[in-house]
């Protein structure tokens, strides 16, 4: 029997599985450093005297914070897509 279709199909598979992991490393990432920033942006507010730059930076924090929200629920989506499939997306 000839596998080649089989054996192109199957590292195709594996190439989408690893940029799907990929994905989900990088978001997390996102989510991890997006945290650091918005505490340091907050610091930094409350150590600030210019009213400009507290204004800037609570819309920075305002942004970052909408978009955590966004990452996680992306996340949190996926983690339910696996649960209800029982599918496990690592290879």
């Amino acid at each position: 029997m000839d596998f080649t279709k089989l054996n192109v199909e199957f590292a195709n598979m594996q190439n989408t599985i690893t940029k799907y992991n990929d994905l989900v490393f990088e978001i997390k990432n996102r989510i991890k450093n997006n945290s650091r920033d918005i505490s340091k942006y907050e610091t930094r507010i409350k150590n600030t005297k210019s009213n400009l730059e507290k204004e800037s930076l609570k819309m920075l924090v305002i942004s970052l914070k909408n978009e955590t929200t966004f990452l996680e629920s992306i996340i949190k989506e996926e983690e339910t897509n696996e649960r209800e499939s029982g599918t496990t997306k690592t290879v």
